[in-house]
């Protein structure tokens, strides 16, 4: 396996994670965006595996939630 696809499928599992908590506390993404300042069409797309993060953002959500 090649590392691209190991780091595009670790960026997947983290934003189904980051959803199942967001949800699991009942929270909006326009909520998270609230506590983390992170605008909500980011949220979307770090939660669909279409945005690379960043450590600080990582550390905003862990945070939050």
């Amino acid at each position: 396996m090649m590392a691209t696809d190991r780091y595009t499928r670790e960026l997947q599992n983290f934003g189904e994670r980051l959803r199942q908590i967001r949800r699991t506390k009942k929270l909006t993404q326009a909520d998270l965006e609230m506590l983390t300042g992170i605008d909500p069409s980011d949220i979307s797309r770090i939660e669909n595996g279409q945005k690379n993060i960043e450590f600080i953002t990582i550390v905003k959500f862990a945070e939050a939630l």
